[in-house]
């Protein structure tokens, strides 16, 4: 299929919105020594590369570092951990779902009542989120909080893999993007063109907002991932994109 290894360093990296300085570090470890490179308040990076010519009008090409993810926001009797999410999750997702937790990237499961003690109005059902708890295999509140604390990120534990006919792994939005434009830097740009590296795309697009008044393009261009629609039930009216048909615009 190719080298993904850059992509593929970027993917497993963990760095969810606000929690970006992994993705940072390593970005600004592949950014060729010609670019002018700064970061902002908020953190994005921004990236000048010189090209053969100057534009008549100002390009910036942009995609995001951070991924969705959870957070720790207390620690139950048990040992086990309550947590929000951080950016879009689909609750009906989460049940069962390997985590790292923390700084250490403690290993967790996210534990839900078991379908034989479940009544009958929950059978069948989404598990309400505040019903889902993170279990670390502590055996009490002390040994948990001992390892984790309110505030810690959580990331899913889906590692890179390029073995089959498609990509797999987490946080493919939007470090394929980030991947893109480091091979972009490396390459001779026919234009002057601006890139940026935005922090918090997944809670409300903070990095983009911030960094498009610092730069003040008179056009952008947005990398992103988006979901793939050949999906089992999806009517073929709604079917907008299909994997292996190419980028979509």
């Amino acid at each position: 299929m190719g080298d993904f290894g850059l992509l593929q360093r970027l993917c497993d990296l963990r760095g969810i919105s606000g929690r970006e300085e992994k993705v940072r570090k390593e970005i600004l470890k592949e950014i060729p020594s010609d670019c002018s490179v700064s970061v902002d308040p908020l953190g994005s990076v921004i990236v000048e590369k010189k090209g053969r010519k100057r534009p008549a009008c100002k390009l910036m090409i942009c995609a995001h570092m951070d991924e969705v993810g959870l957070v720790v926001t207390s620690v139950t009797g048990d040992g086990l951990l309550r947590f929000a999410t951080v950016g879009g999750i689909d609750e009906k997702v989460l049940a069962g779902i390997r985590v790292e937790v923390g700084d250490r990237a403690i290993p967790g499961v996210i534990a839900v009542k078991p379908i034989h003690l479940c009544e009958k109005d929950e059978a069948g059902k989404p598990v309400p989120m505040d019903s889902l708890l993170i279990d670390i295999g502590a055996a009490s509140k002390e040994e948990a909080e001992a390892a984790v604390r309110p505030g810690d990120e959580v990331t899913f534990a889906a590692r890179f893999d390029a073995e089959g006919a498609v990509l797999r792994g987490k946080a493919l939005d939007d470090r394929a993007g980030c991947a893109l434009m480091l091979k972009m830097l490396r390459s001779e740009m026919e234009y002057d063109t601006v890139f940026v590296f935005n922090v918090q795309e997944e809670i409300g697009l903070r990095g983009s907002r911030a960094s498009s008044f610092t730069v003040a393009p008179d056009a952008a261009i947005v990398l992103e991932s988006t979901t793939a629609g050949d999906l089992a039930g999806v009517p073929a009216e709604k079917c907008v994109c299909r994997m292996g048909g190419g980028a979509v615009v």
